[in-house]
């Protein structure tokens, strides 16, 4: 005989209704589609940047990139999002500065306390590297719609010019000398 009633014990057989179930269904399987939300803030900025970076380089932080990564999610006093604009600009030159000595630049490098505003007086004034200032304002950063010009020149760099600065699409001048 047939009850109007519901069951609290459920059956073997699967329900003929038309209407679907309120209730979630669990499986121990996972999708075949991968979600469209990263697990973490920091696998979602490595996702965003493995298209500017090699993702080792990212992950390993001897490297000016992984030094860049690191130095973006954990002590950039900004702490922007990386679905921000100005993320990808900030991580590129922030790697610019790694690859080249930054710590070491004759002016301008970071300081101890980035939260301090350091401004440097040089060809081109603005503030330290790497300090709660938008990057457009530090030393030898022009910027309008992107940056335009970095103007470094007199300020002992040394090392490599990093590959991620064609990500600046809108650099007209570069001067490292």
């Amino acid at each position: 005989s047939s009850s109007s009633v519901p069951s609290f014990v459920p059956s073997l057989q699967p329900s003929s209704s038309s209407v679907p179930s309120l209730q979630p269904s669990s499986s121990s399987v996972p999708s075949s589609m991968p979600s469209s939300v990263p697990s973490s803030e920091r696998e979602f900025a490595l996702n965003i940047l493995s298209d500017v970076s090699d993702v080792s380089l990212l992950r390993d932080n001897t490297t000016p990139q992984g030094k860049a990564f690191e130095w973006i999610l954990d002590t950039d006093p900004l702490r922007l999002a990386p679905a921000d604009g100005s993320f990808i600009r900030r991580f590129v030159l922030a790697v610019l500065y790694f690859s080249t000595g930054g710590g070491s630049w004759n002016r301008c490098s970071a300081p101890a306390d980035v939260n301090n505003l350091v401004v440097c007086t040089t060809i081109f004034s603005g503030s330290a590297w790497l300090t709660n200032s938008p990057e457009c304002d530090w030393s030898g950063i022009s910027c309008g719609d992107g940056v335009t010009r970095i103007d470094l020149r007199g300020n002992g760099l040394s090392g490599t010019i990093p590959s991620e600065l064609q990500h600046l699409a809108d650099l007209e001048e570069l001067n490292l000398e």
